[in-house]
């Protein structure tokens, strides 16, 4: 039987490791040709190599209007086609507003914003020219309900969303649809690099999202949890979700929605 993304080509930025890793082996299994796009090229080459026929590894430095171009031709001319970009690649920095430097700001902007202008950019005659595609860009919960020492981080993840809703209403006469996926969840890598040495990365995710609203979360550490956001990711790269644009789509265990107080009552 056929997957669900057979003959399909993809392109996932930050697809070394954590979420866009994970979401590259929900697109392999299913059909999909994929490009593992990062600047980590010993981990990318690595699971690309995993993968086997299914992926490839492209080096990409998302905020390079030139990088994005080379990348995009060197695609087209080997597979002919983008049928799917994911814009997942994305820096954290922890501080309050008034340890953040004005460095810290441009550096996250950088990647977790003008990366996934520059890459929709980048794919938009392509998928023009072939009639369509899909983009789903990686956002986050602090994307929408932020916490203190985010600031800069969830700065760029509004700012995604926002860029999202506009590429989908600007680009959707020529058959391109793009959403944005809100998880809670992310990859230890990204979030260890930004922690005091000797704090565990896995238990300071879930010391703060390992909600009580879904039971059937509890215990679920923070990496099986992003093959929940990679089946997400791979509905809306799908034909499954031709009726999806310029929605925000939340993957956060019900915390955004609701709010779980044990002193008023429950069933």
């Amino acid at each position: 039987m056929a997957g669900r993304l057979e003959g399909k080509v993809a392109i996932i930025t930050g697809a070394a490791r954590g979420t866009g890793e994970a979401t590259a082996r929900a697109f392999a299994r299913e059909g999909a040709k994929v490009w593992i796009a990062d600047v980590l090229q010993e981990l990318g080459e690595s699971v690309a190599k995993e993968l086997g026929e299914a992926a490839r590894f492209i080096h990409l430095d998302v905020t390079s209007e030139e990088k994005w171009s080379d990348a995009v031709h060197q695609i087209v001319e080997r597979d002919g086609r983008i049928d799917v970009l994911v814009n997942n690649a994305a820096l954290l920095h922890l501080g309050t507003l008034l340890e953040t430097r004005a460095d810290d700001f441009r550096r996250l902007n950088e990647v977790n914003q003008i990366g996934p202008f520059l890459g929709i950019r980048a794919v938009f005659e392509t998928m023009k020219a072939q009639g369509g595609g899909s983009i789903v860009n990686i956002a986050s919960v602090d994307g929408y309900l932020p916490k203190n020492g985010v600031m800069a981080y969830a700065s760029t993840k509004f700012a995604l969303r926002g860029l999202s809703k506009v590429a989908a209403v600007e680009l959707g006469q020529f058959g391109i649809r793009v959403n944005s996926v809100c998880p809670e969840a992310g990859g230890v890598g990204m979030v260890k690099s930004v922690l005091p040495e000797g704090i565990d990365p896995e238990a300071a995710l879930n010391s703060d999202f390992n909600w009580p609203i879904l039971h059937s979360q509890h215990g679920r550490g923070v990496e099986e949890r992003l093959d929940d956001i990679a089946y997400l990711v791979l509905y809306l790269a799908s034909d499954e979700s031709r009726s999806c644009t310029a929605a925000d789509f939340a993957i956060d265990g019900g915390h955004s929605g609701a709010r779980l107080m044990k002193a008023a009552p429950l069933p």
